[in-house]
This record gives structure tokens, C-alpha cells and sequence, in this order.
């Protein structure tokens, strides 16, 4: 499955070319990302872009987040491509797809070098949370661009 990393405007103007899913992440109090109906599957996500918490009012990335992630992926198994999105595409998007690398041992390289910034708790928590009975899906990659190799 090809991971592709994009902020919440490029993915509200993205329009899926194949078997596409997406995991959607926003603020807490944001409204949910206006995204193509030519997904196959949306999975909604809200949590802060923290590393811990500041303020009651936070929503830290947690296992109930890393499940929902997992259980997602599982039942989207055929799909060609995984687009994740958070609000600027630089922390938390990275953030999971580095950990689902960890998950699954996509080589996490070009987005560690890419996204500089990633959300270090969102990856440690998904990558360590426990593991699943499915196996890893084969050849994974990541992508910075919508479609690797067009202009």
C-alpha cells in the first residue's frame, strides 16, 4: 500500500484515482475535512497536535486513536493507497504514517527526512501499540507527492 502525506486544504481539493483510502485528522473543535466521495473508506480522527497534555480540554493521541487506526487498515486491506491528512500535513499526518511504518516495516526514511517535524507521541503510540492477528500488508511505500513520477 503507497502512503501519501497531505495537509487538510491539498486533501479537500485531492481526487482519488484508484482503490484510495483516507484517514482524515482534525482539531477536536474543527469541522470534519470536506474530502471526495471517491474514497473507499474515511476513517475520522480528532486529537490536539501534542506531544502531552497542557490543558483539560486537550485530546492526546491515545490506544483507543491507534486502534481505530489498525482496525482500519485491516478492513481496507486491498486498498492501493492511503492517504492520511491533518490540518498542515507537517506533525500528526507524518506522525501516523511513520508509525504505521514501524507497524508494518515500510522504510520510514524518506518521511522521517520529509517531515522533519513529525508528531513523536502519535508515532510511538501507534507504532507500540499491540499487534494484530492480520498480516502486515506487503509492499508498502511512502510518497510526499499525490502521484509519484507525475509533475
Amino acid at each position: 500500500m503507497d502512503v501519501c502525506v497531505l495537509s487538510r486544504e491539498a486533501a479537500e481539493r485531492y481526487q482519488p484515482r484508484g482503490a484510495e483510502i483516507c484517514i482524515s485528522i482534525s482539531d477536536p473543535e474543527a469541522p470534519p475535512a470536506q474530502l471526495s466521495g471517491g474514497f473507499l473508506g474515511v476513517l475520522r480522527l480528532a486529537f490536539n497536535d501534542i506531544v502531552t497534555m497542557q490543558v483539560p480540554a486537550d485530546v492526546l493521541f491515545a490506544g483507543e486513536h491507534a486502534a481505530a487506526i489498525v482496525q482500519f487498515l485491516e478492513d481496507w486491506s486491498q486498498a492501493e493507497r492511503l492517504v492520511i491528512h491533518c490540518h498542515a500535513g507537517v506533525s500528526r499526518s507524518p506522525g501516523v504514517a511513520l508509525g504505521l511504518c514501524d507497524r508494518l516495516g515500510w522504510p520510514p526514511a524518506e518521511l522521517e527526512s520529509g517531515y522533519p517535524e513529525w508528531n513523536r507521541w502519535v508515532r510511538q503510540v501507534l507504532a507500540s501499540y499491540p499487534a494484530t492477528t492480520r498480516a502486515a500488508a506487503e509492499g508498502g511505500g511512502v510518497s510526499q507527492d499525490p502521484w509519484p513520477g507525475e509533475a
